[in-house]
């Protein structure tokens, strides 16, 4: 495959939830090239250094902090604040998923429960925008929470790389994850990874469409997620 015809090909021959895919992927790809984005500081970069901290340093900065930082494997990251069209999304995921689950043993969190995971021998604190969870909560703050279910990441410009390509495979580690759903905020474009199906990712990219959460017995039609936005 060495002419441009040829990929045009290939590409019309897709299947129309992966073309809307790839048109994602490649945007992001060029946003990423010809822009300077707005990611979240590594906390304490100076340069081109990268000073590792422990587990008890992050939890330390975290306590005395205002704002919340997420820590990978050594390294703390600022969180930056969430756009408008991100915290209706996520407001419309938590409002349908807290709904559904009332009454019942399972829990969904919303913005500020910290997930603590440790994959090939490193440590990971995330705060997803959405988790649900089916076990007891740990501390009096409700930050750390077990027995995971289901995690759901609304992705933004600058965080989409991160959530695709590292926060997707390390929730895989929990034990008890059953579903990771990756929500698109700049089109209609929800990215469903269950346990069952070996994590194959399942594409839904369109508003007629509907996502199913099989572990909590949810069925959420695209159009309720994306409600209220332009």
């Amino acid at each position: 495959m060495n002419t441009l015809d040829e990929v045009t090909d290939l590409i019309q021959r897709l299947p129309e939830p992966e073309q809307r895919e790839l048109v994602a992927w490649m945007t992001e790809s060029l946003d990423n090239r010809w822009r300077v984005a707005e990611t979240a500081p590594r906390y304490g970069a100076t340069g081109d250094d990268r000073e590792t901290f422990t587990v008890e340093e992050y939890l330390a900065l975290e306590e005395r902090s205002s704002d919340q930082y997420e820590y990978a494997a050594g390294q703390i990251y600022a969180m930056s604040a969430p756009l408008q069209r991100h915290k209706l999304i996520a407001g419309n995921l938590f409002a349908a998923v807290h709904a559904h689950l009332r009454g019942k043993p399972c829990r969904p969190y919303y913005e500020k429960t910290r997930v603590n995971i440790k994959a090939q021998g490193a440590d990971y604190f995330y705060y997803p925008d959405l988790v649900v969870a089916c076990g007891q909560t740990l501390d009096d703050e409700g930050q750390f929470v077990d027995e995971f279910r289901v995690v759901i990441e609304v992705m933004s410009r600058t965080t989409e790389r991160i959530d695709r390509r590292e926060k997707a495979f390390t929730y895989r580690e929990l034990p008890s994850m059953e579903e990771i759903v990756l929500v698109s905020q700049k089109s209609a474009l929800v990215t469903l990874y269950r346990r069952t199906d070996d994590w194959t990712p399942l594409v839904l990219a369109s508003l007629e469409q509907a996502l199913e959460l099989k572990s909590i017995d949810l069925v959420l039609p695209l159009q309720r997620i994306y409600e209220g936005l332009p």
